[in-house]
């Protein structure tokens, strides 16, 4: 694509150089040194902390070297998901940019786009030899998807401004101004194995599913493939005898499962061809308005050389129906904002146990902790034990601001639109910095970017455009206030 003339042309140019670096979430070396080469050659006074944290400085513009610093911040690490059947290595391949008319994706890969674009941005800014701005601090950070350990161990005494615009929400023109905090849960349940009684097998799967952000998409009641997959081998258990060999599900706690699969066997294949059929009508009919395309799929596999032995399968059918999935509270102040969920990220066999691992999400840090207990008392019913980690903070709202109503009449000076100011379900960064600098005064913001977390994760162009100019008329409007 042409992107001469665009505004944002350099944004866009430095997103498609950083998606040539592999950047999954725990493998953000080679980004980290690619932000503090690209500061080292624009003589910028950079850092970068054991972490791969990196924190960029940059003196403001001619005539404004007296304001105060401003902070823009992101994270480097993106969710890795993929198609199935896709042949792509997220730890070596690069992410092409496909331009399909105002939008920008990938090849059936998630694109990165969270939070790419927001580093692409601040590489513009830093680039730019043109634009007015106080003094400004870049904070890039690592494994926050995974739960924020980047902005958990970076030094906030660090950072001299107190103002920070955080580049990592994903709808235009609604300015988030507080988050839920959460945590991650790993549920893991002991299982014994024994050789198959005979009969056929076959790999069930769960597939067709929309997926999403485990945050953003949570309240629009889409399926989990994970919960999904537990029914559909109750659901056939009960009519007729099967054994099972393994189980996986999902790869990532934030991102809403979309496929899931078992390795089972069974003598009645009549039976079974029917326990699912059924099971199809009912999932079809219960999920036609947000995941039509869900479907229980049934082919002939190797047989397993060893099985699930006692009473295993049931015990992990029965953790994965009764820990919780999806929202669990809705705010009771603000209507149409989920208070509290968790959803049920992955499921993988490891050698002689099943883990379970959790994203749970919580406004209210009481219910936060009784969600934990319901998932250690799930587990422990079912056989295991569960671990929590991760554990982050919500950003509370504040009443006194001054980047707020800022950024709100910038934003409707330059497009004539009202902005929306928010509280949304899914983390950010700002609770875990707001909580070592209560000072900070913040923000977020970012363009449209749709079907976050799953392949079919799309970014605007034009909404990049406006973006990157509310951006920079911010800082102008900072530099000269």
């Amino acid at each position: 694509m042409d992107l001469n003339g665009l505004y944002c042309k350099k944004a866009i140019e430095f997103f498609g150089e950083i998606n040539k670096i592999p950047r999954g979430s725990g493998n953000e070396k080679g980004v980290s040194d690619f932000l503090v080469s690209f500061a080292k050659d624009r003589d910028l006074e950079v850092i970068q902390d054991e972490a791969m944290n990196v924190l960029i400085r940059k003196p403001a513009s001619p005539g404004c070297e007296g304001k105060s610093p401003v902070i823009i911040q992101g994270h480097m690490d993106m969710v890795c998901e993929k198609k199935a059947g896709k042949v792509h290595d997220f730890l070596k391949d690069p992410i092409d940019l496909i331009f399909e008319g105002d939008f920008i994706r990938a090849d059936e890969t998630t694109l990165g786009a969270d939070d790419g674009i927001a580093v692409a941005m601040a590489m513009a800014v830093l680039d730019s030899d043109n634009l007015v701005h106080p003094p400004i601090e870049v904070l890039i950070t690592t494994d926050e998807e995974v739960g924020m350990f980047g902005a958990r161990a970076f030094d906030t005494d660090l950072l001299r401004g107190r103002i920070l615009l955080n580049i990592d929400s994903e709808v235009e023109g609604v300015f988030t101004a507080g988050c839920a905090g959460g945590a991650r849960a790993a549920v893991s349940l002991p299982v014994n194995f024994k050789a198959p009684e005979g009969g056929l097998s076959f790999k069930l799967s769960v597939t067709g599913l929309k997926g999403g952000h485990s945050g953003v998409d949570i309240n629009k009641e889409r399926a989990n493939a994970n919960k999904l997959l537990a029914r559909a081998l109750k659901h056939i258990k009960s009519r007729t005898p099967i054994e099972a060999a393994e189980v996986f599900g999902g790869s990532k706690d934030n991102a809403i499962p979309r496929d899931a699969r078992a390795v089972i066997t069974a003598s009645d294949k009549i039976a079974l061809e029917k326990a699912v059929y059924t099971l199809n009508n009912e999932l079809s009919a219960e999920y036609s308005a947000t995941d039509s395309g869900v479907k229980v799929v049934l082919e002939a596999s190797p047989m397993p050389e060893a099985v699930f032995a006692g009473e295993s399968l049931d015990r992990v059918i029965d953790a994965l129906l009764l820990i919780p999935c999806g929202i669990i509270n809705m705010s009771g102040s603000i209507p149409g904002l989920p208070e509290t969920s968790n959803n049920i990220g992955s499921v993988r066999t490891e050698g002689d146990k099943v883990i379970i691992v959790c994203a749970l999400r919580s406004a209210v840090e009481t219910r936060k902790e009784f969600v934990k207990s319901v998932i250690d008392s799930a587990a422990r019913l079912a056989g295991g034990e569960a671990e929590f980690k991760g554990d982050y903070p919500a950003w509370e709202f504040k009443d006194e601001s001054v980047i707020r109503p800022l950024i709100a009449e910038t934003y409707e000076k330059l497009y004539g639109k009202k902005a929306v100011v928010d509280i949304i379900h899914a983390g950010l960064e700002c609770g875990l910095l707001g909580g070592k600098c209560p000072d900070l005064d913040m923000i977020s913001m970012g363009p449209d970017i749709m079907d976050i977390h799953s392949p079919d994760e799309r970014l605007s162009i034009s909404s990049t455009e406006r973006t990157y100019k509310l951006l920079t008329e911010i800082l102008k409007t900072l530099a000269e206030g």
